[in-house]
Parts: C-alpha cells; structure tokens; sequence
C-alpha cells in the first residue's frame, strides 16, 4: 500500500509538472521598418488594459539595441494567456516615448497586430493575441 502511494504521488507530481511546462511558450517579436541606428528599442509584453501601453507597467519587457531596420525580442517561458505588444524607438535613449506640444510622438512606435489609436493608443483588445505554445508576432514600426 505504501509502494502504491508513493507511486500515486511521483505520477502526480511528474503531471503537474509537465502540464504547467506544456501551458508555456516562447514569443517572438519581429520588429521591422526601424529608421535610424541611434537608441534602442524597447519592447513590452502586457496581460490587461489597465497597463497597456504604459512601460513601466508591461509584464515582461526587452531592451534591444538597434543593429539596422528589424530587431527581434523573445520572451520565453510565457505562461498561455492573452497578450499585447507595445515598441517605440527610443532614440535619444531616456526611457520614455517622446512626444511633441500636442501630444503626438516624436519618436518610432508600433502595436501587436499593427493596429493603431485614432486618438492615442489602441485598446488592449484590438491590439491582443493568444499564445499557447510557440509563437511569432511581426510588427512594423510607425514613426
């Protein structure tokens, strides 16, 4: 009776194991269209539209530096879920999006599924996706 609950448990354990390792994937982001090799681009990961776009709040984020026109972020390790990208170009390096007198970027910016705001940012839920699994998302910066 012993042997078999011990058995019960390792068998348990190895399946919560790997199905909490099956309900992860890694994203790719391909980012294109950059203009200008100066800065770095800063790539966030969100889970909800209370922090979505703002950077300090992303889920996960990359800092990549800027080697030419595209520049690719992966997260790993991404539990399955709901997710939205925002990137901009921060060029002069100051960790924020730079923006004019009214409001208008100053700098290179982009959303997962390329959609954009009339007025601001998009909503997270025009700019979300599903990941379960692996996964490759291409956004196409705007300046």
């Amino acid at each position: 009776m012993k042997r078999f609950r011990l058995s019960l448990i390792a068998i348990s354990f190895i399946f919560f194991v790997s199905t909490a390792y099956a309900q992860t994937g890694t994203l790719t982001v391909e980012i294109s269209e950059i203009q200008g090799m100066e800065g770095v681009i800063s790539a966030g990961l969100y889970t909800s539209a209370e922090t979505f776009p703002e950077t300090e709040k992303s889920y996960n984020g990359r800092i990549l530096k800027v080697m030419g026109e595209k520049a690719v972020a992966t997260f790993e390790d991404i539990p399955a879920g709901t997710y939205a990208i925002a990137v901009f170009h921060d060029t002069n390096s100051n960790s924020k999006l730079d923006t004019n007198l009214f409001g208008i970027p100053k700098e290179g910016y982009a959303f997962s599924n390329n959609v954009f705001g009339t007025f601001g940012p998009p909503d997270f839920e025009d700019a979300s996706f599903k990941l379960d699994g692996n996964k490759t998302v291409e956004i196409k910066m705007a300046y």
